[in-house]
């Protein structure tokens, strides 16, 4: 039987057919850039980069091995695959639409993928008697071999996590600090709320963030606004009603588009809310005015740890996660292990492909940082 997994592996290493390839419904389809793989909430691949027909298509990719699994997971209902421009099934057994009832575009894996690669795959899944399937034989590898091919694998993660910042630049006209501003919500985010939080920043103007950097709780209000966490009307808390004051009045004052995407708080530890997520960022843009430059310039995790961790939400956070439920006091600051994943998951990209575009070559001192752990 087929698993999601082995689309994902189909699709992440890009082993679809070269020659032209037909959707469902008998249009050309040619694949421009796979994406990056989402690793939070949300469709499996953003930023695909599609020709269907004789049109270009920018978006996020979706994988089930049955059409039908779409509505089984609920998709037609939630605006975090409003803009899914490809849905890719093992098998094609009904026509999906979208909330706003968007016909989305299907490929067929089954008719198209050699039965040699699906019994490859098979037979990789069913060694099970080793921790992987090549642990016998990685002792029959030279060092040099194995540290070219580690080499090889920092390399290719590099460039592909800046491909999409190359993609995000072209739509935001060359904006890098746009760009680091929507990579940070999308990491803030996480596995749950990361696609929430890079949707409802990508239709908040990078522009309004700028004006607003020297208002914390208007800061506040337009990231939790645009997250669609003020709109209970039964929170007796003065601090919550002044922020959807200040988002309304933000709202009115920049003409914002309406909130679509909301976030989740199930599964979730309280320190990992969104609400202290959002807080923090707001925090963030509010105390390092300069945040992109400072970012571009550090050298060491251990710099990225120091830039971070001062950083402080405004006290309504010291004794609640979430609005209108007191808790016992408790920081709120950026983690470590947060830091950690900014730093080697954004932070570091960024300055590649920042350095890239200025014609320096920085990959071996980008590799370099990658290599050396956070303690």
């Amino acid at each position: 039987m087929i698993r999601e997994d082995f689309l994902q592996y189909l699709w992440g290493q890009h082993l679809l057919p070269t020659a032209p390839l037909s959707l469902s419904n008998g249009e050309r389809l040619d694949i421009l850039s796979y994406g990056e793989t989402n690793p939070y909430g949300g469709p499996d691949f953003f930023n695909a980069r599609l020709r269907i027909g004789k049109l270009q298509w920018a978006g996020n990719v979706e994988l089930h091995t049955a059409s039908s699994q779409w509505y089984a997971h609920h998709h037609e209902e939630d605006p975090a695959y409003g803009n899914v421009i490809l849905h890719v099934v093992w098998e094609h057994d009904v026509e999906v639409f979208d909330f706003q009832q968007n016909i989305i575009p299907t490929l067929e894996l089954k008719t198209i993928i050699s039965p040699d690669l699906v019994e490859k795959y098979t037979h990789l899944q069913q060694s099970q008697a080793s921790f992987i399937p090549c642990e016998k034989q990685i002792n029959t590898l030279s060092n040099h071999l194995i540290t070219n091919w580690l080499d090889h694998l920092y390399t290719e993660r590099l460039k592909e996590k800046a491909q999409p910042i190359f993609e995000l630049l072209q739509q935001t006209q060359q904006d890098w600090e746009a760009v680091f501003f929507l990579r940070l919500l999308s990491s803030f985010g996480g596995n749950i709320n990361g696609e929430a939080f890079w949707e409802a920043g990508k239709q908040l103007p990078f522009s309004v963030i700028r004006k607003q950097m020297h208002n914390l709780t208007q800061l506040e209000a337009l990231l939790m606004g645009q997250l669609r966490l003020l709109e209970a009307t039964d929170i007796n808390c003065p601090y919550y009603r002044s922020l959807q004051q200040e988002y309304q009045y933000l709202v009115h004052k920049y003409t914002l588009p309406p909130a679509l995407f909301k976030v989740q708080f199930a599964k979730l530890r309280p320190p990992n809310f969104p609400t202290i997520r959002l807080a923090q960022i707001a925090a963030l843009y509010h105390e390092e005015l300069s945040l992109f430059n400072r970012c571009m310039s550090l050298d060491s995790y251990e710099q990225a740890l120091d830039l971070f961790v001062k950083i402080t939400p405004s006290p309504y956070w010291k004794n609640h996660f979430s609005f209108g439920k007191e808790s016992k006091e408790s920081s709120k600051r950026i983690t470590p292990a947060q830091i950690a994943n900014l730093w080697i998951n954004t932070i570091i990209p960024m300055q590649y492909a920042f350095a890239h575009s200025r014609g320096k070559d920085t990959l071996a001192d980008c590799k370099a940082k990658m290599r050396a752990p956070p303690p």
